[in-house]
């Protein structure tokens, strides 16, 4: 769960939506690994952000397909959360 890439920190799928719920009590989790399956899915076929970056799965299952600077307006992830695909 520590690994990091490109200043993210990635972490596995289930691991993220349990920090997500404890954040987000009312969230369900069933929505939460709906979500995140559709980004995960996405991100595989190749999926990109409208500037042409690749999308960022954790905020796409948030935000909708967009990559980290587009939805944050940072320039890079600063050991932001991005799921292990592998």
């Amino acid at each position: 769960m520590t690994q990091r890439k490109s200043g993210f920190t990635l972490i596995s799928k289930d691991a993220y939506v349990d920090r997500f719920l404890a954040a987000n009590p009312s969230e369900r989790r069933d929505d939460v690994v709906a979500r995140l399956d559709d980004a995960i899915a996405a991100h595989k076929d190749g999926e990109r952000c409208s500037c042409g970056e690749q999308i960022w799965i954790v905020g796409s299952a948030v935000a909708g397909y967009a990559c980290f600077t587009c939805i944050t307006g940072e320039a890079t992830p600063d050991s932001d959360y991005e799921i292990s695909t592998t």
